[in-house]
């Protein structure tokens, strides 16, 4: 049996269509849905859609956070699996059959992940997820330093991403991301539990990974399996991102030697060329690099590093950014850049630009 896990908070009219597609499989599930939100139109919404015999409710007094969330419907679920959905993503068919079958034929995967897309159409990828750790700070300051060490920095997350964006096989990872990830329950239980509940929101998921590899369990993503997560991006979830993520450094890392050489290293950011495209208050639209239009790679980051990055396969003279996606983005400055899929470095100037 597979254990479908959503929390809901303010999200209820996103359901139906997560737990649809999960019910669309052809496997024996059963679903639990935790509601943090505790206002009567959500609640009312929630028992007007899901037949009781179904879906499992579990209705919070107040927001108790993600993890505690999780773990309330974990701590009732019977699945030897667990897929972890988020309210804003859904399944494409047979996306949890494909993952179960590689679990069972991998005894060692402790959590394995399909290939995300952003849109419904299936375009934008999103991308590898890189596990916090003093060594990826230490490359961010570097970065900071100079615009030669930004430059591999950035090429490198490019690199791991066209990994996975290519791949036609498993992949071997050390960190996926939490919205659509199947876990294993007996290597939840040899990892400690499934979260640390002092996490309220963000790096809970982390946190979980690595307690995984650290019990001896491998991460995948398994391209050939697909979901889609209609993720909204805000700059209040950086913001809010912040605190848990001093907590994963205290829980985990508070004496690392390089941590404490990276405080010395100044926070500034040296100057990277760009090229400024405009403020948009409509999907904007990029003219190819030439010699690029028979096949380009487009990345999307609200990082100048391009880490993270969600990146587009196409082709022709102009790019057109999504609609869909468009309307995904809080006002406020963005990155992007052209690239040849066939070479590891790019010569091209990336793109600044604005919503507005």
């Amino acid at each position: 049996m597979i254990s479908v896990i959503i929390v809901n908070y303010n999200s209820a009219h996103l359901i139906k269509r997560a737990v649809g597609s999960v019910f669309r499989e052809n496997e024996n599930v059963e679903v639990f849905i935790v509601d943090n939100t505790s206002t009567s139109e959500e609640r009312e919404y929630l028992h007007n859609t899901f037949d009781a015999e179904k879906v499992n409710l579990i209705l919070n007094e107040s927001n108790v956070g993600f993890a505690r969330a999780c773990n309330q419907a974990f701590s009732r679920s019977r699945g030897e699996f667990i897929f972890l959905l988020n309210p804003d993503a859904y399944v494409i068919p047979p996306c949890l059959g494909i993952l179960k079958k590689f679990m069972r034929d991998t005894p060692r995967a402790g959590s394995v992940s399909p290939l995300l897309y952003w849109d419904d159409a299936m375009t934008y990828l999103f991308p590898d997820s890189f596990p916090p750790s003093p060594v990826q700070d230490f490359y961010r300051k570097l970065s900071g330093i100079s615009p030669f060490f930004g430059y591999l920095y950035s090429q490198c997350g490019k690199r791991r991403n066209l990994r996975l964006w290519r791949s036609s096989s498993p992949v071997k990872v050390k960190n996926l991301s939490g919205g659509t990830v199947m876990l294993r329950r007996s290597a939840i239980e040899d990892a400690g539990g499934l979260f640390d509940e002092r996490f309220f929101l963000f790096y809970e998921d982390n946190d979980l990974f690595l307690r995984l590899r650290r019990a001896g369990y491998s991460i995948y993503f398994v391209p050939y399996a697909k979901a889609v997560h209609r993720y909204e991006h805000s700059a209040l979830k950086l913001d809010m991102m912040a605190g848990s993520r001093e907590l994963y450094y205290k829980k985990h890392f508070s004496n690392h030697l390089i941590r404490r050489i990276s405080a010395y290293l100044p926070d500034s950011c040296a100057r990277t060329e760009y090229t400024d495209a405009g403020t948009w208050n409509t999907p904007p639209s990029f003219s190819v690099p030439f010699e690029l239009s028979d096949g380009y790679l487009f990345e999307w980051s609200p990082n100048h590093l391009f880490i993270p990055s969600v990146g587009f396969f196409g082709k022709g003279e102009t790019f057109i950014f999504s609609e869909e996606v468009w309307h995904s983005l809080d006002s406020g400055e963005y990155y992007s850049r052209f690239s040849d899929v066939k070479k590891l470095f790019s010569r091209n100037r990336p793109l600044i630009w604005r919503k507005i």
